[in-house]
């Protein structure tokens, strides 16, 4: 059914200015922001919720909401020039919406409890460990979004 709600998450690697030049840290915000005011405009009008988790080198994200417009989503991110390696983890109906509230959340590393280990090794798509990572990295997120709004 179109009206099912499904999850998308993905790892890949960060195509930004290094975080761990300051003289970099100006622009690396410039560029965290373009691309949360693109992905608020854009889930929006979509439907699409989720959050976004920055490593400094590495990106981790949940999309969730209509499989079409996920697939659509997951198009653009796989094309955009600041992604590289963009290795899908998840995707499957999700019963419900984790991130109702954000059209995209951005948590920083230092926000998100139990990381997992391997958020930077990329398994192979549709392999139980890239299933296992996604779910972590779903319920990881979701418990950060709820902790900060809990604060």
């Amino acid at each position: 059914m179109s009206d099912d709600i499904y999850h998308l998450a993905y790892v890949s690697d960060a195509l930004l200015v290094d975080p761990s030049e300051s003289e970099q840290q100006e622009l690396l915000e410039w560029q965290l922001k373009r691309i949360l005011d693109a992905a608020h405009s854009n889930n929006s009008a979509a439907g699409v919720t989720g959050a976004l988790l920055f490593s400094g080198q590495h990106f981790a994200q949940v999309l969730e909401g209509p499989q079409a417009a996920i697939n659509e989503r997951y198009r653009l991110i796989s094309q955009d020039s600041r992604h590289n390696n963009v290795t899908p983890l998840l995707y499957e109906p999700a019963g419900e919406r984790q991130f109702a509230d954000w059209s995209m959340a951005l948590c920083g590393a230092e926000e998100v409890e139990n990381l997992p280990e391997n958020f930077q090794v990329k398994p192979s798509p549709g392999s139980l460990e890239a299933g296992n990572l996604g779910r972590s990295i779903v319920a990881s997120l979701a418990a950060a979004i709820g902790k900060r709004q809990n604060a």
